[in-house]
């Protein structure tokens, strides 16, 4: 199984988490400007060694993530300069909780910005992988632009450690429904916080038996939320899963 990682805050004691990694991986490292990835990369060039390979993952200016309640000016506008680079990309499709005014400001945008964000995906599937929500599951999810029907890598936030039990429990049902594990895969965690600043910590025995479930079934690949809390606990536990 293939394992890769996020890092939502690529510092530089975040990133020097990559010498305890041996196996060949992707890095999704969030930057606000494709500017700020190109320094990050720079960074990451002295464990070339290690077989990282990078992916932009790109924070949207006033919703942080990308969604229907965007800014359509902000969207255009990161679209607009995605278009112009050649990198991997990573699509973090969440609701705008940092900024939840947009869901008031922006309620009447959102068929037109779903159309933005779909034809954006559909241009560019073959180099994009989209991180996909708990909220993306059913109806409401295509309404608020968190689901298209596109043919692009998928990545779905299980994050147990985060999670109440009976949504657990839907999460599994779902992953055990996944038939396409070349474009379907789950994110697991967390072994670090996140941007709301709010830790549920997976412990190291939690989270080999969530990479365990996912080894048995048959998926090709898995990411782990998030570089920073890689330790050798982790890490040892990790690599019994690597191929």
């Amino acid at each position: 199984m293939r394992i890769d990682f996020y890092e939502e805050f690529p510092t530089i004691r975040n990133i020097s988490k990559l010498k305890l990694i041996r196996f060949k991986t992707k890095l999704f490292v969030a930057a606000k400007s494709f500017d700020d990835f190109k320094k990050i990369k720079s960074c990451v060039h002295i464990y070339k060694h290690n077989n990282i390979k990078l992916v932009y993952w790109p924070i949207l200016k006033n919703s942080y993530y990308i969604s229907g309640f965007s800014n359509t000016e902000d969207l255009n506008e990161l679209f607009t300069s995605l278009n112009k680079i050649n990198e991997e990309l990573l699509i973090d499709l969440e609701l705008p909780w940092l900024n939840p005014f947009l869901f008031i400001t922006n309620f009447f945008k959102l068929k037109k910005n779903r159309k933005i964000i779909s034809d954006f995906l559909e241009k560019n599937s073959n180099r994009i992988t989209i991180a996909e929500s708990y909220l993306s599951f059913g109806r409401m999810g295509r309404l608020f632009g968190l689901k298209y029907n596109v043919n692009c890598k998928r990545s779905l936030m299980w994050y147990s450690s985060t999670r109440f039990k009976w949504q657990n429990s839907e999460i599994i049902k779902k992953l055990k429904r996944i038939r396409n594990k070349n474009k379907q895969f789950p994110a697991i965690g967390t072994i670090a916080g996140g941007i709301y600043r709010i830790k549920f910590i997976e412990s190291p025995e939690n989270l080999e038996k969530d990479l365990a479930f996912l080894y048995n079934k048959k998926f090709k690949e898995v990411i782990i939320f998030r570089l920073g809390g890689l330790d050798k606990k982790n890490i040892g536990i990790i690599e019994k899963f690597v191929k």
